[in-house]
């Protein structure tokens, strides 16, 4: 079976997923669509780095579920902050 290439795979923040406040309240989860091949679903990408680079700033994170058809979730130590949805960020996975 031929091998599909993740990294480099940009994507789009379609929204934060802000966890239970109890546990692990520094988290955060978001909410992220790739622009995947045909051939590609996005559970193949459960497992991989994921990172945020937004003005000069660099967040990183880990995508450990799917979210809904098309989309997946991340969670990152350090939360991104909430202007980031305005526009002019950019999300790759970088392995």
């Amino acid at each position: 079976m031929e091998e599909i290439q993740t990294k480099g795979l940009k994507g789009v923040i379609v929204n934060y997923r802000i966890g239970s406040k109890g546990r692990n309240p520094r988290w955060r989860q978001v909410i992220l669509r790739f622009e995947l091949p045909e051939n590609m679903k996005p559970d193949m990408l459960i497992g991989k780095t994921v990172e945020i680079r937004w003005r000069g700033k660099v967040f990183r994170g880990k995508i450990y579920r799917k979210h809904g058809k098309h989309a997946v979730r991340a969670l990152f130590r350090r939360a991104p902050p909430g202007q980031i949805l305005l526009g002019g960020y950019e999300v790759v996975i970088i392995d």
